[in-house]
């Protein structure tokens, strides 16, 4: 049983009964069509999601929803549950010739709602999961303040009552943790150290902007009162959880090929798909090889040619030299090629540009556990107008210098060229704003993972085609080892929780036969073994190959017809689908 005693220090809104929404609904649409039951239902799902998760719908644009934080109670929680299961006999239910939007947006849903299904009856998050809750409570004010949509008023208000909801979650925690992953709770365990160092040394000397001299000392007390109990929670995972650790690093096979069934919507299978990633391996690595050679010949280099994998060595450690090496330099590159980015997508014309086009560029807030990856964040359905975060990776200045050394050959100018390309335009900024003004909210709000990283990997050879990186082939070597990573990421996936790899193994394979550089090699064995973002790793290779597939068949579909702006545009136009669905509504 959940449990939790401490006194509400804010109202939050209760998300209604949803027996209460069915009957209404119900009622409300006797005898109307089936595309108007199909939108009320989902019309009541997101408005009960937007309550459950403010966290989330504010990330979505929906302003309201910075003033609460997640109550994950038990009653709370059992009314969720409820609902989903509701919803989920509701949507099975959609006949097989309903319109193809109300049938699309029906999957879209349903995947939501087994994903949500699965989380909290499977995977016990509140009992089972620190790094869950840590992960929650380092990201409670990320968005809030970096926000321009917020008044410094209305800032100020959201951060302590954010901080509230922070100490709320903390004593949830307390109260109902009793086991984890050793890994992932230790983990965890530094994620929310470095949290509670960042609120008490680092969000008071950086709210002069948005707080009011009178209102210092409520802020003062709220930082003071979440810290108190972040810390009486790290010593409840550190004396009570850490030493009885025991839930597994693994799902096994039967628990894989379920929850991969669901998160994939069944386009990806854990029989086939590492058949699939290892020949896709060896086909991008005999690229590499050929490119390799032809920027031998072209840089006319001193010295005997190098053959095989010396001379792929050695055009990689030229891509890896093109860098910066210390964060502002970093940050400063990374706006410059954003803005380039976005120029040449509007001077290529392969595809109707949007008019909203504004990125803010910034590094990520070394806090938070996922510093070292990034991460964008695009328009949401809510504030279709806002503008888009690209937070970058970054290392603090103070690191080691093998740290540095390693994170900047990594994230080199070549391979930094393709992740604008890959985040930006036309990639997942263009993709979900695009989207927001042709598709239907719910493809925004659950928007299909596969959908969009394959279209950002796909894009990446529409920008290179179109001659972004000026034909320079480290450039074009950055792409090829992004497809390299993105297969071994498939595979790995599948190795670890089938086949039962260690981190030993993980590591070695990664860096000798998916030439992942150290950092990447390093960081996939944490992304592998923890829960969904195993799942997501095998994201951008299955979804790719369905996008590389489908341009290839309409080209021959429609041979001289065949238009590139058009095919970018209906694709960008359907908003998040899932893969099996794209075919059917690109040729309708």
């Amino acid at each position: 049983m959940i449990r939790s005693g401490l006194k509400k220090v804010f109202i939050r809104a209760r998300f209604t009964s949803f027996a209460k929404c069915l009957l209404a609904s119900t009622l409300l649409l006797w005898g109307s069509s089936l595309h108007a039951q199909t939108q009320k239902a989902i019309e009541v799902y997101i408005d009960n999601w937007k309550t459950f998760y403010p966290s989330s719908a504010f990330g979505e644009g929906d302003k309201a929803a910075a003033w609460r934080f997640e109550d994950f109670s038990e009653s709370n929680v059992e009314d969720w549950l409820g609902l989903n299961h509701l919803v989920e006999k509701s949507l099975l239910a959609t006949p097989e010739n309903a319109p193809l939007d109300d049938r699309v947006d029906a999957q879209v849903l349903l995947r939501q709602v087994r994903l949500e299904i699965e989380l909290w009856e499977q995977d016990k998050p509140l009992t089972q999961q620190p790094q869950w809750y840590t992960q929650k409570i380092s990201q409670a004010l990320t968005l809030v303040l970096m926000s321009e949509k917020l008044s410094p008023a209305e800032k100020h208000k959201a951060v302590v009552l954010r901080l509230a909801g922070v100490a709320e979650l903390c004593q949830l925690g307390i109260e109902n943790l009793a086991n984890g992953n050793p890994g992932r709770t230790s983990e965890g365990l530094k994620s929310l150290q470095r949290t509670t160092d960042y609120y008490e040394n680092k969000l008071l000397a950086a709210s002069d902007p948005w707080t009011k001299a009178g209102d210092v000392d409520a802020l003062t007390k709220a930082v003071q009162q979440s810290t108190l109990k972040m810390r009486e929670l790290a010593d409840h995972i550190s004396d009570k959880v850490l030493p009885v650790a025991s839930v597994p690093d693994k799902f096994g096979p039967e628990v894989y090929a379920r929850k991969l069934a669901i998160f994939s919507d069944n386009s990806a299978k854990p029989d086939t798909l590492p058949v699939i990633a290892l020949k896709e391996i060896d086909r991008v690595r005999e690229l590499m090889l050929e490119l390799a050679s032809a920027w031998w010949d072209e840089e006319e280099r001193e010295g005997d040619k190098p053959q095989g994998v010396a001379l792929l060595d050695a055009a990689l450690a030229a891509m890896e030299e093109d860098r910066e090496n210390n964060r502002q330099d970093f940050l400063s590159v990374f706006k410059a090629e954003t803005e380039a980015s976005v120029e040449f997508v509007v001077k290529s014309d392969f595809a109707t540009v949007p008019a909203n086009r504004s990125v803010i560029v910034d590094l990520m807030p070394p806090h938070l556990p996922r510093a070292r990856i990034g991460g964008v964040f695009p328009p949401g359905p809510f504030d279709p107008d806002a503008k888009t975060l690209l937070y970058l990776p970054s290392i603090p200045d103070e690191e080691p210098e093998d740290a540095k050394e390693g994170f900047y050959r990594s994230f080199n100018n070549h391979f930094n060229r393709m992740i604008i390309a890959h985040e930006i335009f036309p990639g997942h900024a263009m993709q979900f704003i695009v989207g927001l003004s042709h598709a239907s909210v719910v493809r925004g709000v659950f928007a299909n993972p596969y959908y969009a990283e394959g279209w950002a990997s796909f894009s990446e050879i529409l920008m290179l085609e179109a001659g972004w990186g000026d034909g320079n082939k480290l450039t074009r070597l950055a792409h090829l080892r992004k497809r390299l990573e993105n297969a071994t990421r498939a595979y790995i996936s599948v190795m670890v929780h089938v086949q039962g790899w260690n981190r030993d193994q993980v590591i070695e394979f990664a860096s000798t036969r998916g030439l992942l550089p150290a950092q990447f090699a390093d960081n996939l064995w944490d992304r592998v073994s923890g829960l969904y973002l195993s799942l997501q790793l095998t994201t951008y290779f299955v979804g790719f190959h369905v996008f590389e597939s489908l341009w290839q068949e309409e080209q021959q579909r429609l041979g001289d017809d065949f238009v590139q702006r058009d095919f970018v545009d209906a694709v960008l136009k359907t908003g998040s689908v899932p893969m099996a669905a794209l075919k059917e509504i690109i040729q309708r």
